[in-house]
């Protein structure tokens, strides 16, 4: 894993950096995520919040994602790249878009969520955990 974790948005007006290695890595086959890829899945890593930081003006929109929990997405104001999220399910975490990443090749897959939703034509790696919806919080 790279020392530190950069990346931004298309034009660039966007950028992030995060001090720490990724909590999570993985695809996401909820609808929601579907509709904001444009494709099957989103594929997304979670950085911890207190050790991410970011600079550029961005829009932002929330919704109830399918695990009941409340998701904003956060996107660049110019060019309309999504940049990150947040969900109120685990406020210590943010989600970043691995192609976004300056080195998307330090992306590795744990996991997929929501495998109930996932489309036919959108082939779920066997070599990963497969989860059929939101797997539950690990007890503290």
């Amino acid at each position: 894993m790279a020392e530190k974790i950069s990346g931004g948005c298309q034009c660039g007006a966007v950028r992030y950096e995060c001090s720490e290695g990724p909590i999570v890595a993985g695809h996401c086959q909820c609808t929601n995520c579907q509709k904001f890829s444009g494709t099957g899945h989103a594929t997304n890593m979670m950085l911890p919040k207190d050790a991410f930081t970011v600079t550029g003006e961005m829009t932002r929109y929330e919704y109830t994602a399918d695990s009941g929990n409340t998701m904003t997405r956060f996107f660049c104001s110019k060019c309309g790249s999504p940049v990150y999220g947040a969900s109120s399910g685990n406020p210590a975490g943010v989600m970043i878009r691995v192609g976004g990443l300056d080195d998307p090749a330090i992306f590795e897959a744990n996991f997929s969520l929501f495998s109930d939703s996932a489309q036919s034509w959108d082939h779920i790696d066997p070599s990963i955990k497969s989860f059929p919806g939101m797997p539950p919080k690990p007890a503290d």
